[in-house]
């Protein structure tokens, strides 16, 4: 059922059991106490391949995917009407023991509304439906082809050992093995290299020193930042997913939990951490908080557990009264997706949607990378856009294509085809205007199978922002129009401004262009009157006729 942009899923929980030496175990999430003595003198046939040669890029969860994998272990570990909803803009991949199977699974999809054209299956009887944990990392090698990279999975679960190994023989893409014992659940990365884990990584390979596993997560995933956290959660599984997520390459979110909660001050602490940090892009991180329940109120609250698919996010649901702020909150985060509500009785704070589905990278992929501009920047004549637009399947860029579009001042929408200046490189420029200014824009691109793309990935609807202060407005010319004087030291906010001019209209503006006030004045005896600005640095703008002054107005609280 579809209402008000939420879908509603259900889902009955099960269990499955393996034989461990003639002892069956029934498998979580966690591991097991069989497993964990298992995991002493455990050793999986893992072959280290040489590194991917050229430049290596590990794709984030919010690019272009061609299908969804998920695994069936006489359930789906998801609900199928989610399964359904996937369907109708994406493939499904579905993991089965064999033929027979495929026809029990084929016969449910009939029966719940999945579209079947877009469902493949793949043979290799898993042990668990935990597919984030153990499916393949993709890679773009060279910025044109999709490939693999293995790793051990932290479980002695030897069919999902395997999946990555399975999936670059369905895909017919190059496979890398990376020695660096791993789990997807505690993994996320940026797609323009940086990633970020637990300390698991570290507690899971003993062998290796962090400098070692830093070297290998940029030889094969191409990450040159790796942040490795404290796990806040306290649920001893410690996967990231639990409790924090890239949203994009500039935002992350991260549970929130009531001050009473004896987590507090863990969860506070990494937020913290990436508030400081600095996003790929060269500016800090937007750390958004979503809230969770307090722990004593045994209520589970998974909301960073969701998986972002395309255009569309899935956000886990439990019946619980913050189940609206959390859709809420992401749709501020992220507009432009549509975002889905997803109930099951079985989602659980360290188990939730995310970790039983994995996306499968779009071999045909139009990939976009540019580095935004961003924050107060100087005057310039022109603000150059720069760009390589790349097509992974090798289909031309259309012609006219890409296109820069950009907005300054909350005007109309200018559209400017970008000129190819190397290789892949693409530019177009942003006239500089007189005046404070703030800038909109976002990069658009098409070939000629077909595929379009938006840099950022939800274009008009969330695009890039910068703003300037130009023209006219030097520096000096702040401090030396002697016809424009403010007074006294504003240190309570209160601001009076004191002009020759006889009428006219005054603006003030904060330094990243955004404007405060506005009003008109005629012949003003007493001077004009500002009260209650914030501390920070201002532009004020008086204007009559054809004369326009400024200066510049530091408020001091």
């Amino acid at each position: 059922m579809i209402y008000k942009g939420r879908l509603l899923f259900f889902i009955s929980f099960f269990t499955f059991s393996i034989s461990f030496s003639q002892q069956t175990e029934v498998l979580t999430h966690h591991m097991s106490a069989v497993e964990k003595e298992l995991m002493q003198n455990y050793s999986r046939s893992f072959t280290e391949t040489p590194p991917p040669t050229g430049e290596v890029r590990n794709i984030a969860e919010w690019e272009s995917m061609e299908s969804v994998l998920v695994a069936y272990t006489g359930g789906f570990g998801v609900p199928v009407s989610l399964i359904a909803e996937m369907s109708q803009h994406c493939g499904i991949t579905t993991i089965v023991a064999n033929a027979s199977e495929k026809t029990t699974v084929h016969g449910i999809y009939s029966s719940n509304g999945v579209n079947l054209e877009n469902c493949t299956y793949v043979y290799k009887d898993p042990n668990t439906y935990w597919t984030r944990d153990y499916s393949p990392w993709y890679i773009a090698v060279n910025d044109n082809e999709v490939a693999i990279i293995n790793f051990p999975y932290n479980r002695p679960r030897p069919n999902d050992n395997d999946v990555p190994i399975l999936m670059a023989n369905e895909l017919g893409i190059d496979l890398y093995g990376m020695d660096v014992t791993h789990t997807g659940g505690n993994y996320m990365c940026d797609g323009y290299g940086m990633a970020a884990s637990t300390d698991l990584v570290w507690e899971d390979n003993t062998s290796q020193t962090h400098a070692e596993i830093d070297t290998k997560m940029q030889d094969y995933l191409g990450i040159d930042t790796y942040h490795v956290t404290l796990d806040p959660l306290d649920e001893y599984i410690k996967h990231i997913d639990c409790w924090g997520k890239y949203l994009d390459v500039d935002k992350v979110i991260i549970t929130q939990v009531p001050v009473t909660d004896y987590r507090y001050a863990d969860y506070e602490a990494v937020a913290t951490y990436f508030s400081g940090q600095n996003c790929s892009w060269g500016y800090p991180y937007e750390v958004i908080r979503v809230q969770a329940a307090d722990f004593n109120e045994n209520e589970e609250n998974p909301y960073t557990n969701s998986l972002i698919l395309n255009n569309k996010v899935f956000v886990p649901q439990t019946g619980s009264d913050l189940d609206d702020d959390a859709i809420a909150v992401y749709e501020a985060a992220m507009p432009g997706y549509e975002i889905f509500g997803v109930y099951s009785g079985s989602w659980i704070n360290s188990d939730a949607l995310h970790c039983r589905t994995h996306g499968v990278a779009d071999r045909e992929m139009l990939y976009i990378e540019h580095y935004p501009l961003y924050g107060d920047l100087t005057f310039q004549t022109e603000y150059t856009i720069e760009a390589d637009v790349v097509s992974y399947g090798g289909s031309p860029i259309t012609g006219g294509f890409p296109k820069l579009y950009y907005q300054q001042n909350s005007g109309s929408w200018e559209e400017e085809v970008m000129i190819n200046t190397s290789s892949n490189t693409y530019s177009a420029t942003i006239p500089g205007l007189n005046g404070v200014n703030n800038v909109a824009y976002y990069i658009y691109a098409e070939n000629n199978n077909n595929k379009t793309e938006s840099h950022p990935r939800m274009g008009v609807a969330d695009p890039h922002l910068f703003s300037y202060s130009g023209g006219s407005i030097g520096v000096n010319e702040y401090t030396d129009n002697m016809s424009l004087n403010i007074f006294p030291n504003p240190s309570d906010g209160a601001v009076t401004l004191k002009t020759t001019l006889a009428s006219g209209f005054v603006s003030v503006y904060s330094i990243n262009g955004q404007q405060v006030y506005s009003a008109a004045f005629n012949s003003p005896s007493n001077g004009i009157n500002i009260s209650e600005l914030i501390s920070g640095i201002y532009i004020v703008k008086v204007e009559s006729g054809n004369v326009v002054l400024y200066k510049k107005l530091l408020v001091s609280k």
